[in-house]
């Protein structure tokens, strides 16, 4: 199977199908930033039942987690530190958030019987940290 690698250049991996591209890039980014806002939303409300809130600050904290994590860095750095409910309430939307791309999934074709299942691309992933990141502060400027 012939395709253009990071290299630029097309070669021959041999049969080893390679991940289908997301179609409707775009749409699909905002779909997941959709999603993604209303697990925020969800979180929030659940926090003020308990007298609890997340701010600007500790939100920004999140996203540089997620962003750490799609990249391979650590997280902790972003999360832990400070208040100790603070950190709890970073730490709880960061596990919920994170869990994201592995809920959403796409195949690619093995062969005539065989479908395999792939999770979100990692590049895919930071595209959408990065429009959540801006539609939060669209949000936050209309305030």
């Amino acid at each position: 199977m012939s395709h253009k690698c990071c290299s630029g250049e097309s070669h021959d991996h041999g049969d080893v199908p390679t991940a289908k591209e997301i179609e409707n890039r775009p749409q699909e980014c905002e779909r997941i930033v959709r999603r993604l806002l209303e697990r925020i939303d969800t979180h929030v409300a659940s926090l003020a039942k308990s007298d609890l809130s997340i701010n600007w600050a500790e939100m920004q904290l999140v996203l540089l987690a997620l962003d750490a994590d799609a990249e391979g860095r650590d997280v902790n750095v972003h999360l832990d530190g400070g208040h100790e409910i603070s950190a709890y309430v970073r730490r709880n939307l960061f596990d919920e958030l994170v869990g994201e791309p592995s809920n959403i999934f796409y195949t690619t074709q093995v062969d005539a019987k065989t479908v395999r299942y792939e999770a979100l691309p990692k590049d895919f992933w930071k595209e959408c940290i990065a429009l959540l990141r801006q539609k939060l502060t669209e949000l936050r400027q209309r305030d």
